[in-house]
């Protein structure tokens, strides 16, 4: 079995685990130069599960300059991207973004190397389906059992990325 196919159905076990709609992987790369010769840094997302009949984000999300999601990288690497209602995402450009994806919960979390370098980020999107009761505390929020259960769940794509 190749990595790809590894990552693949390992995401999608994850997916159907939290009865989720999308899950897809933010992959760090370099995206050639600026003019002055500095080095471009880039994500896209490289590894994507849907349910059936929903619009696949991957084909147009790449190349994207980093500077443009910094906040929302920083909310996820202090593990604050865990929202049940996208309405109470506060950086305005990133919940309007979901949002109009037809994204309800949202919930990413970084995924380090070995070396404790920030190389992906892997997401979590609810569009039409419940999440399961188990993750939600009794005010609507999740539980430290799911972030907690989430965020293991990237560990173990490191080795593959």
């Amino acid at each position: 079995i190749k990595k790809d196919e590894i990552v693949h159905l390992a995401i999608r076990d994850v997916r159907r685990r939290y009865n989720a709609d999308r899950i897809y992987v933010w992959q760090f790369h370099n995206g050639g130069t600026f003019y002055t010769t500095s080095p471009m840094q880039k994500l896209s997302i490289t590894y994507e599960r849907c349910s059936q009949g929903l619009e696949r984000k991957s084909e147009k999300n790449q190349n994207h300059l980093i500077t443009n999601f910094t906040s929302y990288i920083k909310d996820i690497m202090d593990g604050k991207m865990f929202f049940t209602d996208t309405s109470k995402i506060e950086d305005i450009g990133m919940r309007s973004l979901t949002q109009s994806e037809g994204t309800k919960s949202h919930c990413a979390v970084p995924i380090y190397d070995k070396e404790s370098h920030l190389v992906a980020l892997l997401c979590l999107d609810w569009v039409w389906s419940k999440i399961p009761s188990q993750y939600l505390k009794k005010d609507g929020n999740f539980t430290q059992d799911f972030i907690d259960e989430f965020s293991k769940d990237a560990d173990t794509l490191d080795r593959y990325l």
